[in-house]
């Protein structure tokens, strides 16, 4: 079945993530059509299959590329929105604006395939960054305002296929970026906000 049309720009720049028009405009089709072939790529961007065969030596060369770029734009979104400063409810929704921003183009590239070597060294890239949102929900935790019985663990899975999910949405028209991002942003908002509130804040 065919996708319904895209709905709507992602509010982020791909071209700042992405680095260049080219790979900002693969990124977008991808996230519009995951399996498209380099014709397809070289079409959506604008250049001949040669000229994107000279910037990119082959599809998977592409995509671990475009899979670093993502990796550094997630890990970067979360040091921006300082995680560990401030009242952990208020670091929680500062990350889930910046990464919700990422949603609409960089959440399908999780499912590109990749070679070993390549997940390997993203999984390195953003060991930091996932081990700073462990923190937080540890934090909020310990300060009452998040349930102690959801694990970061799971909360890291969740952020993930979320990402995926909000990416999905967009592509097949059933959301706008927009509104994938706040849909994202209040169901993690709910899993880890404890009912009441804490017992104390300062």
């Amino acid at each position: 079945m065919a996708a319904a049309p895209h709905r709507g720009s992602p509010p982020d720049s791909t071209l700042e993530v992405f680095g260049d028009a080219v790979a900002a405009a693969a990124a977008r089709h991808l996230a519009l059509s995951p399996a498209a072939s380099m014709q397809e790529l070289a079409e959506a961007a604008g250049v001949s299959r040669a000229t994107l065969f000279r910037r990119f030596p082959s599809r998977a060369a592409l995509v671990a590329e475009l899979c670093e770029a993502a990796a550094e734009a997630f890990a970067r979104a979360v040091e921006e929105a300082a995680p560990a400063d401030g009242p952990p409810p208020q670091a929680l929704a500062r990350v889930l604006d910046a990464l919700g921003r990422l949603a609409a183009v960089v959440g399908l590239l999780g499912l590109q395939p990749l070679q070993e070597h390549v997940e390997a060294s993203l999984l390195a890239r953003t060991a930091a960054t996932e081990e700073a949102l462990r923190d937080l929900v540890r934090r909020g935790q310990e300060s009452g305002d998040f349930r102690v019985e959801v694990d970061p663990e799971w909360v890291l899975t969740m952020l993930t296929w979320l990402l995926v999910g909000a990416a999905d949405g967009v592509r097949l028209g059933r959301l706008t970026a927009g509104s994938a991002q706040r849909h994202l942003a209040a169901t993690l908002t709910a899993a880890l906000h404890r009912p009441g509130g804490p017992p104390r804040h300062p």
